[in-house]
């Protein structure tokens, strides 16, 4: 499970630069992209969030 938490770390510092790039971005172009990103980022914070909680219900069973 460690190794979850290593990655859930990952990702929330990646979706932290993600948005303050999102912030400094100086085209609406550039913005969308950064927007884009975090959403896959988001999505892959969402997962990573479920194996825990899966593997957290089998180590308790």
């Amino acid at each position: 499970m460690s190794s979850l938490w290593d990655e859930l770390i990952h990702e929330l510092g990646t979706v932290r630069a993600l948005s303050a790039a999102a912030l400094e971005a100086r085209t609406e172009t550039s913005r969308v992209a950064l927007i884009t990103l975090l959403d896959a980022e988001t999505a892959e914070i969402a997962a990573i969030l479920d194996r825990i909680l899966r593997e957290a219900e089998t180590s308790a069973a």
